[in-house]
């Protein structure tokens, strides 16, 4: 079972959550609370969950800045974030901050228990769909520039950066591409040196840039 820890301020949804998980042959919910400080009050290494899921409006804390608290726990608890806003922003915080998803409330209850067991068997990251979308829009090539961040990559760096930021693992990349899993990492370890880069976050934040003219 998964253990998950809900954070939740809308009380009707964390207790149609809980219940929820509470049928469920593959979640189980050991806290469900409305604010990140209840969580850090609760949590001990005996009631660690495998995953939090935490919505972005709380009271106190919000959900984006209250990532770091909850990675420092345990950084092998996945943060997930289930919240209403679609915002590029938004996402590009939460997942700079250390999520692992970013998923949107509009999912079932079926898919939410699908996405959660994918990242906790296969790893990478999960994103909504229309997140996903949202996240590659907002990327749409910037015109009128001849030296960008895109130049430096070759156009199957441009493509796995692109299955990066749609939260791919490296293997479903390898499946894609039609490599292996070690060329994959290969190509991503270029990918960050040619970015000046150490981490998939910073690929991201590049890739996002506070001036869309610094990429495409």
């Amino acid at each position: 079972m998964i253990k998950v820890a809900i954070i939740e301020d809308n009380h009707d949804l964390r207790d149609r959550l809980r219940d929820f998980m509470g049928k469920s042959k593959a979640l189980e919910c050991i806290s469900a609370v409305d604010s990140i400080e209840k969580f850090m009050k609760y949590y001990t290494a005996e009631r660690k969950p495998d995953i939090i899921l935490t919505d972005i409006g709380l009271p106190g804390i919000s959900g984006i800045e209250g990532i770091p608290h909850l990675r420092k726990l345990d950084t092998s608890m996945e943060v997930i974030m289930l919240t209403v806003y679609q915002d590029p922003d938004k996402i590009f915080k939460a997942i700079c901050a250390g999520a692992t998803g970013y998923l949107l409330k509009d999912l079932s209850f079926d898919e939410l228990e699908t996405q959660l067991v994918s990242i906790r068997e296969k790893g990478g990251s999960i994103l909504s769909p229309q997140v996903a979308r949202r996240v590659l829009d907002y990327f749409q090539p910037a015109s009128g520039n001849v030296q960008t961040e895109k130049n430096k990559l070759s156009d199957k760096e441009q493509k796995i950066v692109v299955f990066l930021v749609d939260g791919l693992s490296y293997q479903k990349i390898a499946d894609h591409m039609g490599m292996s899993i070690d060329g994959i990492r290969y190509h991503i370890k270029n990918i960050y040196k040619k970015l000046q880069v150490t981490s998939k976050a910073e690929v991201i934040k590049k890739y996002l840039g506070k001036d869309r003219g610094t990429w495409f």
